[in-house]
């Protein structure tokens, strides 16, 4: 396995894939697979609001929930299957 570091030069939505440049070798690759990771979903837990018994009433927060994809420009790390030409994956954004 080949770990690299690049920027995101395109990315298609649609497909889950996504273009990277590595500057130490000045190449851009093939489209590479993103990773699906499951979104995380926080536990609704009790809060306070108001005052008294009601000051912890249980209440819902709306929550959106979206997947993330790589956007043109993000440094990601990207893991290649032996030879630099293979499948390769996006494994993540580094911040």
């Amino acid at each position: 396995m080949d770990v690299r570091v690049g920027t995101v030069s395109d990315v298609n939505k649609n497909e889950r894939t996504a273009r990277v440049h590595f500057p130490d070798v000045d190449i851009i690759s093939g489209w590479l697979k993103v990773i699906y990771r499951p979104p995380y979903i926080p536990k609704t837990e009790k809060t306070s609001g108001g005052e008294g018994e009601e000051a912890f009433a249980e209440h819902l927060h709306e929550i959106n929930v979206i997947e993330w994809m790589p956007e043109i420009g993000d440094t990601v790390l990207c893991l290649y299957t032996e030879g630099f030409n293979s499948d390769g994956y996006v494994l993540g954004a580094i911040k």
